[in-house]
């Protein structure tokens, strides 16, 4: 093994794309996802020859089924989870069990329209971290990437951006569906959404990883990533993906908007 050595690996969850990150023999899980994905990282691990307590941390971007789903997993079985402290309460109180009742049906819903086969995806709507991060902390144990701020789709999302080695995670702000790249629904808060795309052009990235798309080399692409963000900022407040116009005015209700409005920060 060479003095430093880094890798990523891409496992096709039930839902999303999860990434491992392998810095020097430890583990880092960009992303829990779905309750019944912990036997899929387990098992990726195994075939790795590397034991399960070889996975140093577990990060959770924001707490919908697909990214928080097997947090409780990870946990029983001791590995430290961080997360923002406003993540791991967005469920909070009536409004939010009645929208973690919808995002989970959501999350059904897009695992229909990708297999047939359904898995189970029911997780508790609160859960403790170990280590709480916040914008511009860097990771424990994984001091070269840094957390980025991406309010939107919900009001505490995070990416996370290796600087060293140019790679930026996403997680949900932008969706890279076969070759075009959408915004993810719902967009809840679309002033920050707005401010979070400008955000990430200041990253400078040679490697997109994106939670619904997968690995992107942006150089070998060559895309206008600037142009694809203009595109982007215009589509904010339009519903780009018209197979979920149902379920949006159900998603309006998250109590979160409406403390959001009265405090005047989404205008």
């Amino acid at each position: 093994m060479s003095e430093y050595s880094f890798k990523i690996y891409e496992i096709n969850a039930y839902i999303s794309s999860l990434f491992l990150v392998e810095a020097n023999g430890k583990f880092l899980l960009l992303d829990a996802g779905c309750s019944c994905d912990f036997k899929r990282v387990e098992r990726f691990l195994n075939e790795k020859g590397k034991k399960l307590n070889d996975l140093k941390l577990v990060v959770v971007t924001h707490m919908h089924p697909d990214h928080a789903g097997a947090v409780k997993y990870f946990q029983k079985k001791g590995i430290p989870i961080a997360s923002t402290e406003g993540a791991y309460m967005w469920y909070r109180g009536i409004g939010g069990f009645i929208q973690h009742k919808i995002d989970t049906f959501l999350a059904q819903f897009s695992a229909k329209r990708k297999q047939n086969i359904l898995e189970p995806v029911n997780y508790k709507r609160k859960f403790k971290p170990d280590f709480l991060i916040k914008d511009g902390d860097y990771l424990p144990f994984f001091p070269e990437w840094k957390v980025i701020y991406i309010p939107g789709h919900t009001l505490y999302d995070i990416a996370l951006y290796n600087e060293k080695y140019s790679i930026l995670y996403l997680a949900d702000l932008i969706l890279k569906i076969e070759d075009k790249f959408v915004l993810p629904f719902p967009v809840i808060f679309p002033r920050m959404m707005n401010q979070s795309l400008v955000k990430i052009q200041q990253c400078n990235f040679n490697t997109l990883l994106f939670a619904h798309g997968g690995v992107l080399d942006a150089r070998r692409a060559n895309i206008d990533f600037l142009k694809v963000i203009n595109e982007l900022t215009s589509a904010i407040g339009k519903l780009q993906r018209p197979e979920f116009k149902f379920f949006y005015p159900f998603c309006l209700f998250i109590h979160d908007k409406w403390l959001c409005k009265l405090r005047g920060c989404d205008k």
